[in-house]
């Protein structure tokens, strides 16, 4: 008999088990993926793609905090090469021809 101030243990609970596929690195491999990336300002979108925005003439990182543009000025490009030869020129604000913030302060 258990009195009122005792305890049972809890039941042991089961572990879930990791997904494989939950662990890989997202891929954004359709417009609409890339998209979403942008609209949530994704880091690990970085360096996988940029964005060009065409009434601005810049290009940019997924996770660049300037105002989101319009979808339909938007284009993406794999390489920061390929938005150079498309005419856009890197974004002042997230500097996507320079080493991210992160990677600077990891120098350190």
């Amino acid at each position: 008999m258990m009195y009122p101030c005792e305890r049972r243990p809890e039941p042991r609970r089961l572990q879930p088990v990791p997904d494989p596929m939950s662990t890989m690195p997202p891929v954004f491999d359709t417009d609409e993926s890339r998209w979403a990336a942008v609209a949530r300002r994704d880091r690990a979108a970085d360096g996988q793609f940029y964005y060009s925005v065409s009434t601005t003439g810049v290009y940019c990182r997924p996770s660049c905090a300037s105002r989101r543009a319009r979808r339909e000025n938007v284009s993406f490009h794999a390489t920061q090469e390929d938005a150079r030869k498309a005419g856009f020129r890197p974004c002042r604000r997230c500097k996507p021809d320079q080493p991210s913030l992160v990677e600077q302060h990891a120098a350190r």
